[in-house]
Parts: C-alpha cells; sequence; structure tokens
C-alpha cells in the first residue's frame, strides 16, 4: 500500500506541469444530429431516408498573453462524422489557424470562413444543416458557383470595434498560380438591436482568363424583444467566357421567435435568373425549436426548393436536376460542449 502511494505521488508531481503548461487548451465542440426524410419530385422521383452529421465539430483552441497588449492564439477545428460516412470519424476541416492581436486588431493565419460568408451568419436559421439551410441558394449562382466558402491558406485582419464599426479583410492565395488569388472584405456596424452589413468578394480567372467572378452582398438584422426580423440582397457576377458574363440577384428574408423554452424560425430565398431562361429557384425553410439547456436543444425543420427547368440548385438529396422540386423534413439534437 505504502509503495502504491508513493507511486502515485510521484506520477502526480510530474504530471502537474503538464496539466499547468496546458491551462490555455480549452476543448470544445457540438453534436449536431438529425434523422431526415428526402424527396425529390422530377422526371426521375425518388425518395430516401438519412441520417446527418451536418456542422457537428470538435475543436480545440487558447490563448497565451505576451504582454503590452499582444496575445498569440491558435484554433483547430475538424468536423466530425457520426453517422459512419467517413471511416475514421473525421470530416472536413473546419475554421482553423493561428494568430496575433492587440487593441488594434486581429491577424489570422489558416483556414477560415471569408468575411463575405461570416456577414450572413446574423440571419443564419440552421447552422449549415445539409438539408434546411438556406445557404444551398443564397451564395449561389445558377451555375453552381459558391461564395459561401471557408477557404484555406488565407490570411485576414479583423479591426477593432469603433463605434459598433467593425472591418474585415482576407487575402487567399490560390498557390498554383498569383492570378488567381482572391479577396474578401466586410464592414458590419452593431449597435443595440441594429445590424447592418456590406461584403464583397472577387476571384480572378475563375472560368476563363483575364476577367473575375465578384460577389457583393447587404445583410440588415432588427431585434425587438424576443422577435427579430431580417434580410440580405446580393448581386453576383459570373463570367462564363471571355466576352460573356451575367449578373445575378438574390435576396432572403428570415425571422425567428422565442416563447420561452420554444424558437419559430422562417426563411425564404429567392435566387434569380442567369443570363439564360428559366434559371430561378426559390427556398422555404421552417423550423421549431425546444431548449433544454444553454447546450441543448432538440428541433423539427422542413425545407421546400423549387428549381425553373434549367436550373439544379439542390438540398443535398442526391444527383441535382434540373427543373425538380425537393423536399426535406427532419427532426435534430444539437448538444454544445
Amino acid at each position: 500500500m505504502q509503495k502504491k502511494i508513493i507511486a502515485l505521488a510521484i506520477a502526480s508531481a510530474i504530471s502537474a506541469p503538464a496539466f499547468a503548461s496546458n491551462a490555455n487548451v480549452e476543448i470544445y465542440g457540438k453534436a449536431f444530429m438529425t434523422v431526415e426524410a428526402a424527396v425529390t419530385d422530377s422526371k426521375a422521383s425518388s425518395s430516401t431516408t438519412r441520417i446527418n452529421t451536418n456542422a457537428s465539430r470538435l475543436g480545440f483552441k487558447g490563448k497565451e498573453d505576451l504582454g503590452e497588449g499582444l496575445k498569440a492564439f491558435y484554433q483547430y477545428e475538424v468536423q466530425m462524422d457520426a453517422d459512419g460516412s467517413a471511416g475514421n470519424g473525421l470530416g472536413k476541416t473546419r475554421n482553423s489557424g493561428a494568430g496575433i492581436e492587440s487593441e488594434l486588431g486581429t491577424v489570422t493565419m489558416g483556414i477560415w470562413d471569408t468575411p463575405f460568408k461570416l456577414a450572413h451568419n446574423k440571419i443564419e436559421l440552421f447552422d449549415n444543416t445539409t438539408g434546411f439551410t438556406t445557404t444551398k441558394t443564397i451564395g449561389m449562382s445558377a451555375n453552381a458557383k459558391d461564395f459561401n466558402s471557408r477557404s484555406a491558406n488565407s490570411v485576414s485582419y479583423t479591426s477593432p470595434s469603433i463605434a459598433g464599426v467593425k472591418l474585415m479583410g482576407a487575402y487567399i492565395a490560390d498557390e498554383t498560380t498569383n492570378r488567381k488569388n482572391r479577396i474578401s472584405a466586410s464592414a458590419t456596424f452593431e449597435m443595440d438591436d441594429l445590424y447592418v452589413a456590406a461584403a464583397g468578394e472577387t476571384r480572378p480567372d475563375q472560368s476563363t482568363a483575364s476577367t473575375a467572378d465578384t460577389a457583393l452582398r447587404m445583410v440588415a438584422q432588427y431585434r425587438l424583444g424576443d422577435v427579430w426580423v431580417g434580410g440580405a440582397y446580393e448581386m453576383l457576377k459570373i463570367n462564363r467566357a471571355a466576352s460573356t458574363s451575367y449578373t445575378q440577384n438574390n435576396f432572403e428574408l428570415a425571422g425567428s421567435y422565442k416563447l420561452g423554452t420554444s424558437s419559430f424560425g422562417l426563411a425564404y430565398v429567392n435566387a434569380g435568373a442567369s443570363d439564360q431562361a428559366d434559371t430561378s429557384a426559390s427556398q422555404i425553410s421552417a423550423r421549431y425549436g425546444y431548449t433544454f439547456s444553454k447546450r441543448t436543444e432538440v428541433f423539427a425543420a422542413y425545407s421546400t426548393l423549387t428549381n425553373a427547368k434549367s436550373v439544379k440548385y439542390s438540398l443535398g438529396s442526391g444527383a441535382a436536376t434540373n427543373g425538380a422540386i425537393e423536399s426535406v423534413m427532419g427532426l435534430g439534437v444539437i448538444h454544445s460542449f
């Protein structure tokens, strides 16, 4: 017994410094599971039942005080797979990187959501769920150019908030050619119950040399007690060839109402047509959530997406088909830790 006590004391003495040196490590995550019934109404109609891991994640982050107002920080976050799609249980790398922050702002290097994408988060009801999020249409062009991106090889700067105004810019290296390096930027104003954002992104040489795909977005949200309403309007300019381009206008309306431990949300998106006929689409998504605690919520959701006959936006219900009407309904649980 005495030997066991001595061994335990030695082990504690050795391990204590190791734990102390990692005292700034925070482990966090989210388990976000849904069971969904998906139906596609097209020339080849289909239906399926699926389990999705959605935006489930596991992350590690921390900071070190460097003195004189400087702090170093890091974050590594990976998507977790709990439905067996990935054999090792791990999915894509989420926001991950390292940087320095001070009273002058924050510089981050790594893979991170672009300022253009982040500007929309205030009115996102579904946290990028597979079948319900409106980012299946808002931020998307008729030929499947997606501006709701998390970009690798990025260097970003975020200013401090001054009178409610915050600026953010990101430079995203292509690593194959400098001609395709991208720039994304946003300006946000947030004070009391009002949020307003303007964001833009440019992507050179995407479809053809010496041209650039561009996106501009305006987002607003207003809170009134337990109710908030918001909207987004965006213009996407997409180049098909050196002399052929089109501008697509999309808009979204969204709102949420909290009643005790219950919450109700509704969103509508219209994706405008491209330069070709019958390329518009619309999406309606609704959710009801019940909150057990700050960490746990269960919810029911429904989304339907209607394509014009020459376009194929998708809710992830399998192979996209021109003119299809897709619907998804499901139940989910979110547990944060």
